[in-house]
């Protein structure tokens, strides 16, 4: 009796509870995440001294809504160490504590490539103070490692509906601070390994980004280095490749359709010379088909606290970036953001 009432109340109800399920197609979105990169950061030195007066917020507070993305990466280009021993023959060497890292936490990074020539400036301790100051703050590292097998492991993230791979690697000499089977050290460019772990990388992800530390410093041009290493990781199966380490912007390349970032200058660095002032910002819009488009942010270090660059400061930014013509050749894809 109970159910027969039931069912009576129910064929009681309104003819709109009756209605059949609508047959329109559902809209399916496609999957896009974004990733920022800046170029290098070294926490000791005039950027250290501010965190040091003013907070760990202080050195990016003008620029952090530049940084909004699901990856925000940057090339932290000093060991975080207290201990040691500093590396003989090198004219720079540096370091800061790991307290320093919380700076990189406050302006949004959560992916940091290590791969470069000043990971090792205190040795393989210093290395190994790195990797546990990073772990511990919560921030992922590519391109060093305990050991070959952890310097050259792709980092894979989810985001956007996508997974997205980064790998980090160095053209970074002298050879005793390569990583080997049982050595701490960095991924080395020129490995023959190199392209079956790209190979590797991007069949397990969606999209791959590969992140190199070469070239000359100061140079307005990619050397050969830069070059033949970033055409090799394209044919290998990078999606798009980003460079650091002249510590000056150098221009775009399409090679093969996709594009090739060779340096993106300067972020929390300050370097004894003015052409190393001006920077930018590389926001990849990623798909599954690879690289949707890029825009690039100009920024002016402006010794330690970057802010957005100047309308003049943009125009040579543009003219720097599409030297090779990348920007102009497709403009809806490649654009530079500025004032």
């Amino acid at each position: 009796m109970v159910f027969l009432a039931g069912a009576a109340l129910w064929l009681a109800c309104p003819a709109a509870a009756q209605v059949a399920p609508s047959t329109a197609p559902v809209e399916v979105l496609p999957s896009t995440a974004t990733l920022a990169a800046v170029g290098d950061i070294r926490l000791d030195g005039p950027v250290g001294r501010i965190i040091a007066r003013e907070g760990a917020a202080a050195p990016t507070a003008a620029v952090r809504d530049l940084l909004q993305a699901d990856i925000v990466l940057g090339n932290l280009e000093c060991p975080m160490t207290q201990r040691g021993t500093r590396a003989r023959g090198k004219t720079w060497t540096f370091r800061a504590p790991a307290s320093r890292l919380a700076a990189l936490k406050a302006a949004g990074f959560n992916l940091i490539h290590i791969a470069n020539n000043h990971v090792m400036d205190y040795g393989p301790g210093g290395l190994r103070d790195t990797l546990a100051a990073l772990k511990a703050e919560g921030l992922p590292s590519v391109g060093a490692g305990r050991d070959r097998d952890e310097a050259e492991k792709p980092y894979f993230a989810a985001a956007g509906g996508l997974r997205v791979g980064v790998m980090g690697f160095t053209s970074t000499f002298p050879e005793s601070a390569w990583a080997g089977p049982r050595r701490p050290g960095v991924a080395f460019s020129g490995s023959d390994r190199a392209g079956r772990l790209i190979r590797e990388a991007r069949s397990a992800c969606d999209v791959l980004v590969v992140v190199f530390h070469g070239g000359t410093e100061r140079a307005d041009e990619p050397n050969e280095v830069q070059k033949a290493f970033a055409h090799w990781a394209i044919d290998s199966g990078a999606d798009a490749f980003i460079g650091h380490h002249p510590h000056v912007v150098q221009p775009v390349e399409l090679y093969r359709g996709r594009p090739v970032l060779y340096s993106l200058g300067n972020f929390l660095f300050v370097s004894p010379t003015p052409s190393t002032r001006l920077s930018v910002v590389a926001r990849l819009k990623l798909s599954a088909a690879g690289v949707a488009g890029i825009d690039f942010l100009p920024l002016d270090t402006n010794w330690g606290r970057p802010l957005p660059a100047t309308a003049a400061q943009s125009a040579e930014l543009g003219r720097v970036l599409d030297r090779y013509g990348a920007l102009s050749s497709q403009p809806q894809r490649y654009r530079l953001v500025g004032r």
